[in-house]
């Protein structure tokens, strides 16, 4: 691991760009769909689109909408507008569009940049659109913009889910950024790394990605647009010669488990957002046992990682989440804000340059969370919600949250925020929102309970309405159950633990059933019903309105692949969601099937999808 810059604690994401701009000009910075672009190419771009922004009053703290699919465009907009000293603030293709519009009048955001790709899909907003695929008005040759240079300006703000029904803004500074990625004290971060950017700019470790790279004068290769099939990912590692790779634990025990065999190019393999299983842990590393397996743990509000996990020997019932990284402060704490004692378990707090500045337009909030760091004084430290311990060596080992914001398939969602929409519909009484482990191994779902108003027919349906109106998918229960009344504890609360548990979930889509119709059809059905571990599966239900994820395609599409001999792009599969539509797909990636008539290789009965 190299040493840091020693002036990295003043510097701004621009001055450490900017730095290997002049050092190495000439270096492939990005690339994308077989292109590449140097930092030299990039700068220009950049600079380019910058002079236009502050053309249109973009400057110090002004944030700026980015509505990109992963392109050379989405990573030239992020330096442009950090250029033009802005902040910038990703949207997301499945955003409702009230959620989208209040997210950009909450940040005061004048200005969205995007590209073809998506420029149809923005809804009406007050906003100035600028599409990157028309090129922006500019001077080229001018001198360059400056950009901002305090460390503590705003560099993005990165929105979560909020436990009052709307999400929040967490603003993250440059200096949050830098002190991710310019001390390398849980990875290596130099120019001989090429790193990957697959992670959506909604989530913060893509700013480990995209500036662990540029900030370092790596290569950063972007993997291209949609969901990844598994086969297709892991080709993809082994032709871009990947050797610095993040992904989400989901993401990543499917990688160790489906094509472990495929990882023997890279170097350092870092996952995070949920518990890591120990027993895949250790089988990779056993099998690479040169390979720097990272467990990297931390909430948005902390830039990213607060702390880290190296797995150089194999771990027994969990893993840890390690040390503090770079100028963090954790603190193990008692109710009373006193430290408690090694081994025990308390509420975890975290302080240091990596503290966001807070949350926007929220200030009761940020009070709340942000709170007087009483072991230093002057600072803030940041309360994060998770149970934890220190065990032998200072290591830090999870437990839990203490509230109820979860994670699901990677997504941090709060259960108020669903819970809120369902509530707040004429023909529900009550509603509680839970996690649950889901009925397929390692899989967790969304379940909504309610209480009707009395009498009220087609409640699931109105409430799936709602939902798909003000959340995104990925907030939507995979089960909505109605009850009569909800158990409650000796204290007149809903008691969550006697929720009812559901041995298969319902089918829950407006889709009337259709039966199968050919033996291929038929097969696909089990599969679909095992993935989703739903009770009936029709051949034009929507497989993501049944609860199906982008993870969950993963599994499914390697089930197909293994049964079907048939490689079918996750991509065409989202296009086409149903068992007829992939009926269709297979007939057309494995010739020899025909969808229409019974084949004699076909198995009798699907096994349990994995």
């Amino acid at each position: 691991m190299r040493e840091a810059n020693p002036d990295w604690r003043d510097a701004t994401i621009n001055d450490l760009f900017d730095a290997q701009v002049r050092r190495r000009p000439d270096a492939v910075a990005l690339r994308f769909d077989g292109q590449d672009l140097t930092y030299r190419e990039l700068d220009l771009r950049a600079d380019l689109l910058a002079r236009h922004l502050r053309d249109l009053g973009v400057g110090p703290e002004a944030a700026v909408g980015v509505f990109f699919e992963r392109s050379f465009e989405m990573v030239i907009a992020l330096v442009g507008i950090l250029k033009a000293g802005g902040a910038y603030v990703p949207l997301h293709q499945n955003e409702p569009p009230d959620r989208f519009r209040y997210m950009l009048d909450q940040a005061g955001c004048r200005v969205v940049l995007t590209h073809d790709a998506l420029a149809g899909r923005i809804p009406d907003v007050s906003a100035t659109v600028v599409n990157l695929d028309h090129e922006p008005a500019g001077t080229p040759g001018a001198a360059p913009v400056a950009g901002t240079r305090s460390p503590d300006n705003l560099a993005y703000i990165c929105y979560t889910s909020g436990s009052t029904g709307l999400p929040k803004g967490v603003a993250v500074r440059h200096r949050g950024v830098v002190r991710l990625v310019q001390d390398g004290d849980y990875a290596s971060l130099t120019e001989d790394e090429t790193f990957l950017q697959l992670c959506s700019l909604r989530f913060d470790p893509s700013a480990f990605e995209i500036w662990g790279a540029l900030l370092n004068g790596a290569r950063l290769v972007v993997y291209r647009p949609g969901p990844p099939a598994l086969h297709e990912l892991a080709d993809f590692l082994e032709a871009e010669r990947i050797t610095t790779l993040w992904m989400t634990t989901g993401l990543m025990h499917r990688m160790i488990d489906g094509h472990l065999d495929r990882l023997g190019g890279l170097r350092q393999f870092l996952g995070g957002g949920e518990a890591l299983s120990p027993v895949l842990m250790n089988r990779l590393h056993r099998a690479y046992p040169e390979l720097l397996i990272v467990n990297g743990y931390g909430p948005t509000e902390d830039t990213c990682f607060t702390s880290c996990h190296v797995v150089s020997e194999e771990v027994g019932d969990t893993v840890p989440i390690g040390r503090a990284v770079t100028d963090t402060r954790l603190y193990v704490l008692d109710e009373q804000l006193k430290p408690v004692p090694d081994h025990e378990w308390g509420l975890l707090y975290t302080a240091g340059s990596g503290l966001a500045r807070g949350y926007v337009g929220r200030p009761g909030l940020t009070a709340e969370r942000f709170v007087a760091d009483p072991f230093v004084p002057g600072e803030r430290m940041y309360a994060i919600g998770d149970l934890a311990r220190r065990v032998a060596g200072g290591v830090l080992e999870f437990r839990g949250r203490l509230d109820d914001q979860v994670k699901v398939d990677g997504y941090r969602i709060e259960l108020g925020e669903i819970q809120a929409v369902i509530a707040g519909q004429p023909e529900v009484s009550e509603a509680v929102v839970v996690a649950r482990e889901g009925l397929t191994p390692g899989r967790k779902i969304l379940v909504a309970f309610v209480v009707p108003v009395g009498g009220t027919e087609g409640l699931v349906a109105k409430v799936r309405v709602a939902l798909h109106r003000k959340l995104p998918a990925y907030m939507h229960p995979a089960a909505i159950i109605e009850m009569d009344a909800f158990p409650e504890t000796l204290g007149n609360k809903i008691d969550r633990k006697s929720l009812p548990a559901l041995e298969q979930l319902p089918r829950d889509v407006d889709a009337e059933f259709e039966a199968p119709r050919t033996p291929v059809e038929a097969l696909l059905a089990d599969l679909l019903r095992d993935a989703l571990a739903v009770q009936d599966v029709g051949v034009h239900d929507d497989f993501f309105e049944l609860g199906g994820s982008s993870l969950v395609t993963m599994d499914l599409l390697a089930r197909v692949r293994e049964v079907f001999d048939a490689d079918v792009p996750a991509a065409e599969f989202f296009a086409a969601p149903t068992v007829a539509g992939l009926a269709a797909l297979i007939e057309k990636y494995a010739p020899h099937t025909n969808a229409a008539e019974p084949q004699s290789w076909l198995p009798a009965k699907s096994g349990p999808a994995r």
